[in-house]
């Protein structure tokens, strides 16, 4: 009897599950086409599929087709997709300088803003330019927080099997990515040439995968024979002369002529072609994302009694393949990485040998290496050895030489420099830097400071020498040359970081000369939730020297930003310092450091100095070359004698405009004061202050 109900219970599921995959139809396999932000479309073409029960059984895309269809592969809905989209502030992925005017650096910083290095040394000695007008580092991290909701080895793991197509940048060949890391595979696919560096993989070099495949139906049809294709095509239609207005303009332009001749080869071959209405949208244009994604969904609603008719002749969705729980590790290699690199991940993760397989303590070790100073970025794949797995970390490491060339000028204060600045690693040992800047201008100077190693506790020899005046409100015009040398040891935490060491100054001034020493301390806590564009958190400095043990000198800043709606931000900053009138060049100035900027010209000179700022930011055009905003800002600042009593009490009230972004970091200020003083002020470049072991 029980045999009887068993077999009877058999069949009823069989009943059960077979009427409802006839019900549901088969699988369709989707080729997603390249085509810049016109590629939001998928997420409406998928939308419509989705929605109507119709099983996917496979993604291949190319460029933003590999992005939308690897998250799409990686679990995400279109509804999730959307809001990735709204979330998503594409202006400062694609940007290396950071965006808000009042989020500060400390004081002795010697490194500027901008990061996008002009000239470059590989590790061989050669001369190399940038390979790209941005490195997309930055856009890689994003990918892979986006993609850390499941980890897999093989893409055909995914909760839908995926593959991403790229150009190997030396033979010119179509390279398809099924495995390893799935945000390098988008960010390889995507890396448009000339706009992106190309990017690593393995031994390969890989650009955009558009080159050979914008439209890759020939690898969906090999990678899932026997299911239908449809092949989603966004890339658009050559431009009449009268459109071709502008820089994005001509690279959309080219990249058209460039894959329209595959596009013409593969489409074909689809089952079936739906080419949502895309024509006028830039490839970097967010602004119409909605548009974009509803056109694709009405496209794909359009063909649907075609989806249909190839679902519902189409093989069921295959099962997918998953790795066997009891696969080991059989060990760990290392690639590009320096012998000091390679040793000390081996040694940290040999441990993993002959222990099951963790997908996710390799995404946590890859994003650990990659914290150091010297790596720009780790992949990671996995190769089969035997019935266990090799785990090959694949470091992509920075120059061994990297310079920079920029400025900063204003018209409300005389601090305006040309600089060249840089760093050095693997100066006289493995993983060893040596950080500098040479600044000329009305005021000149030098800083300099070697790192024994890239790690979170480095040793740091600091070198400072420069020119500094200013003409004070209060006190005259003041100058010194002063020239420093000292010892730090760094250490750090999650969100913290700091230093102590001991610091020696020699001060010129009016014919003098005067020596100090002592110990110097800085402290930093940082938790904002984005270095680009915050919405969240705070940023605090601490910075202490003690000279001859007498009378310690030091500052204290903070910032805290927040959001308010959508496209405006609220920030505030407020800080302290402590400083020494007895001594010429050891005063505080406010004012002098842009702590008020309508004060930054002619700076009062006090024993201690408080202030504070606000700002409301409101964003008012996005681009690929930065953002349009919109600062109203006020603040106060309070100057006190060395008996704590305040002298001076001082305020401002101002608008400005600021385009930071790749091509250039500008402001310009309409400022009003408590003088009566309404000031006009423009600054381009971020300065670079050098006031060590000053705070």
């Amino acid at each position: 009897m029980s045999i009887r109900r068993m077999l009877a219970t058999l069949l009823l599921l069989c009943l059960v599950f077979c009427g409802a995959a006839s019900a549901q139809g088969g699988g369709v396999v989707l080729a997603l086409s390249g085509g810049g932000t016109r590629g939001l479309a998928h997420i409406g073409v998928l939308e419509a599929i989705q929605e109507q029960g119709i099983p996917i059984a496979g993604i291949v895309g190319t460029s933003m087709g590999s992005i939308i269809g690897g998250l799409a592969a990686s679990g995400y809905t279109p509804a999730e997709l959307r809001h990735v989209i709204e979330e998503l502030d594409l202006t400062n992925l694609l940007s290396e300088k950071t965006n808000p005017i009042f989020v500060p650096l400390p004081s002795d910083s010697v490194s500027p803003r901008n990061k996008v290095p002009w000239v470059m040394l590989n590790q061989a000695g050669d001369v190399v330019g940038p390979l790209g007008g941005m490195s997309g580092v930055k856009l890689l991290e994003r990918f892979a927080q986006l993609a850390s909701r499941i980890q897999v080895i093989r893409f055909d793991e995914l909760p839908i099997p995926f593959a991403a197509v790229a150009t190997d940048l030396e033979t010119g060949e179509k390279v398809v990515l099924r495995s390893g890391s799935l945000a390098s595979a988008m960010r390889a696919s995507m890396a448009i040439p000339a706009l992106f560096d190309p990017w690593p993989m393995g031994d390969r070099l890989l650009v955009d995968g558009g080159l050979v495949s914008n439209l890759p139906v020939e690898t969906a049809k090999e990678i899932f024979p026997g299911y239908p294709v449809i092949a989603v095509d966004v890339t658009g239609k050559l431009k009449t002369k009268k459109r071709i207005r502008s820089l994005v303009d001509v690279i959309d332009q080219s990249i058209t002529i460039f894959t329209r001749r595959n596009v013409e080869n593969e489409s074909p071959l689809a089952d079936l072609l739906i080419s949502p209405p895309v024509e006028g949208v830039s490839i970097f244009d967010l602004s119409n994302a909605e548009v974009v994604i509803e056109g694709g969904k009405r496209a794909a609603l359009e063909m649907l009694p075609e989806i249909k008719r190839l679902s519902a002749s189409a093989p069921p969705v295959a099962q997918r393949e998953t790795l066997c729980l009891d696969t080991r590790v059989a060990s760990v290699k290392v690639e590009g990485a320096t012998i000091e690199l390679a040793s000390y991940i081996g040694k940290k993760y040999g441990s993993w040998v002959g222990k099951p397989l963790s997908a996710l303590e390799v995404l946590r070790a890859s994003r650990e290496i990659g914290e150091r100073d010297d790596i720009l970025s780790v992949d990671y794949r996995f190769e089969e050895a035997g019935p266990d797995v090799d785990v090959v970390f694949a470091v992509q490491r920075k120059p061994a030489l990297e310079i920079n060339f920029g400025g900063y000028t204003t018209n409300l204060h005389p601090h305006r420099w040309l600089f060249v600045s840089g760093i050095r690693r693997d100066l006289f040992k493995d993983a060893d830097a040596l950080k500098f800047n040479f600044k000329v201008g009305e005021q000149w100077g030098v800083d300099a400071s070697y790192f024994d190693s890239p790690g979170k506790t480095p040793w740091e020899i600091r070198l400072s020498a420069y020119n500094w005046e200013l003409e004070t409100s209060n006190a005259g015009k003041r100058s010194w040359d002063r020239y420093a040398l000292g010892a730090l040891k760094h250490f750090s935490g999650r969100t913290f970081s700091g230093g102590f060491g001991y610091a020696f100054e020699r001060i010129h001034t009016g014919g003098n000369e005067f020596d100090a020493s002592g110990p110097t301390l800085f402290l930093t806590s940082d938790t904002l939730n984005d270095p680009i564009d915050p919405t969240d958190g705070a940023l605090s400095f601490l910075q202490v020297w003690w000279p001859d043990f007498d009378e310690p000198l030091f500052r204290l800043s903070y910032f805290k930003a927040s959001r308010v709606a959508n496209d405006w931000r609220f920030y505030f900053r407020a800080g302290f310092a402590e400083g020494d009138m007895k001594r010429e060049g050891r005063a505080v100035y406010l004012g002098a450091a842009e702590e008020l900027y309508s004060y930054s010209g002619n700076p009062i000179e006090a024993e201690r100095m408080a202030w504070w700022n606000v700002a409301f930011r409101r964003i008012l055009m996005k681009s690929w070359w930065g953002a349009l905003n919109t600062e109203f800002f006020g603040g106060m600042g309070f100057a006190f004698d060395d008996e704590w009593d305040r002298f001076r009490d001082v305020w401002e009230a101002g608008v400005s405009f600021s385009i930071p972004g790749v091509l250039l970091d500008g402001k310009l200020m309409f400022i009003y004061n408590d003088e009566k003083d309404f000031k006009i002020g423009f600054f381009l470049g971020s300065p670079i202050w050098g006031k060590y072991p000053l705070p």
